[in-house]
């Protein structure tokens, strides 16, 4: 694996953002847990405004991406999800590696479709 990042793209600042919040929200700053649910809200428009599609694979990546990050609404399972979240949102921001689209490009609503990260 090659260590990748992309400062001028904002796409990337997205993830390396997410990824400053989750770690404060870890640490104990519960602020930091609704700041990175607003990010990725805000990611699934930006690239629901790039793609014009919920269908669009980048798009897909974000609203599973978001959705798992509404599990910190629920107390008891708020460390476990951003703990795995830590570890996929480190994969995609340093090495361009994203377990959701791994799974999301085996589903059958994929099939002949571009699969890119974004």
């Amino acid at each position: 694996m090659d260590w990748q990042t992309s400062s001028s793209d904002i796409r990337w600042w997205f993830w390396a953002s997410t990824l400053a919040f989750i770690v404060a929200a870890l640490a104990g700053w519960t602020p930091g847990y609704y700041v990175v649910m607003a990010i990725s809200a805000l990611q699934v428009l930006f690239f629901l405004a790039q793609e014009r599609s919920l269908a669009a694979f980048p798009t897909q990546i974000r609203l599973a991406y978001f959705g798992f990050t509404l599990f910190g609404l629920w107390p008891e399972l708020r460390w476990f999800v951003f703990a795995v979240l830590l570890l996929g949102t480190v994969m995609v921001t340093f090495f361009g590696r994203c377990a959701i689209a791994l799974v999301l490009k085996r589903m059958p609503w994929n099939r002949g479709r571009e699969v890119r990260l974004n």
